[in-house]
């Protein structure tokens, strides 16, 4: 009984690794066939596609990169390109002679350049203080240095500070909200010739209102800042020569010490103008007061004041 077990056990090995082997052959050649197909198929779809692009006309597949890279870079020069918004600002200290007579010429040389003279104050010399202007210009923004350099002819141009500040954001940002708001508001006004309703009537009305104030809102706004653009500001101080504010000021210790004596010489001569106008008041009060005095030590001379009486002893008790 062993052998024929054993028998049957050597004979069975073969068999199952016999099957086993065909059932491995059949699941691999299962396998190669899947991945053939796919195979294929990718194939077939990547030909079908370029069949297809065979046959797309101009402006698609390929050309659609083209354009969309294109599109990028007409943006990026755009961008590039765009013409800067810059609002110039300056402030000059001018000193000559005769601060009256430059400020004729200051003001005839902004006419020539096509400015503007915006603001004019003269102040006159008085007896410890020279004379002076001051003048605030509008003047093209291509012209600011040119007019800079022509104050240099009429004395010395001290304290020169020039600033430009870029707005060309602020003014894109005007100008589109201004293009919706004339699109809304041409909407609106479509809407209020359909309108068939009196209360959708007034709701439209109330709203075109609206719209149509903040538009005139930032129209007044942006045409403002263009205005900055175009015309940059100067401010120019005109002092005498020789006076304490054409002078140089020194700087550090010296100055600061400088600068102390003169707070207090400033100082001291408000406390003594302020004394000036107080004492002719103290002796108004004074007299006063004497006068007020005296009435009084008369009406004590004529009415003097009485003894005051002694109050009676208590008698004692019995």
């Amino acid at each position: 009984m062993k052998r024929n077990r054993s028998a049957r056990g050597d004979a069975g090995t073969p068999a199952r690794r016999l099957v086993r082997t065909l059932l491995t052959a059949v699941v691999g050649g299962i396998l190669v066939a899947t991945l053939a197909a796919c195979s294929g198929g990718g194939a077939g779809a990547g030909d079908s596609g370029a069949g297809r692009s065979g046959i797309v006309e101009p402006g698609t597949a390929s050309d659609s990169v083209t354009e969309a890279t294109g599109a990028v870079g007409i943006t990026e020069t755009s961008e590039e390109g765009v013409d800067r918004e810059l609002v110039t600002t300056g402030n000059a200290t001018l000193a000559v002679d005769d601060p009256f007579d430059a400020a004729e010429q200051i003001a005839d040389l902004v006419e020539e350049a096509g400015g503007r003279v915006e603001a004019r104050d003269e102040r006159a010399a008085t007896d410890g203080e020279p004379g002076s202007a001051s003048m605030t210009l509008r003047i093209p923004a291509d012209r600011v240095s040119a007019t800079l350099d022509a104050l240099d002819e009429l004395g010395e141009v001290r304290d020169r500070h020039v600033e430009t500040v870029d707005v060309t954001g602020t003014a894109q940002d005007l100008d589109a909200r201004i293009e919706a708001l004339r699109t809304s508001t041409g909407r609106l006004l479509e809407l209020m010739a359909d309108a068939e309703r009196t209360a959708d009537l007034i709701q439209i009305e109330a709203e075109l209102s609206s719209r149509q104030a903040e538009l005139d809102s930032v129209v007044a706004e942006r045409n403002r800042l263009s205005d900055e653009v175009a015309m940059s500001t100067l401010n120019v101080e005109i002092v005498a020569e020789g006076g304490p504010a054409a002078q140089a000021r020194p700087g550090g210790f010296v100055g600061g010490l400088s600068a102390g004596w003169s707070a207090l010489v400033i100082t001291f001569n408000v406390v003594v103008m302020v004394l000036g106008a107080i004492i002719p008041w103290l002796a108004v009060a004074g007299v006063v007061l004497l006068v007020v005095v005296g009435i009084r030590r008369q009406l004590a001379r004529n009415h003097p004041t009485l003894p005051p009486t002694a109050a009676p002893e208590p008698t004692p008790a019995d």
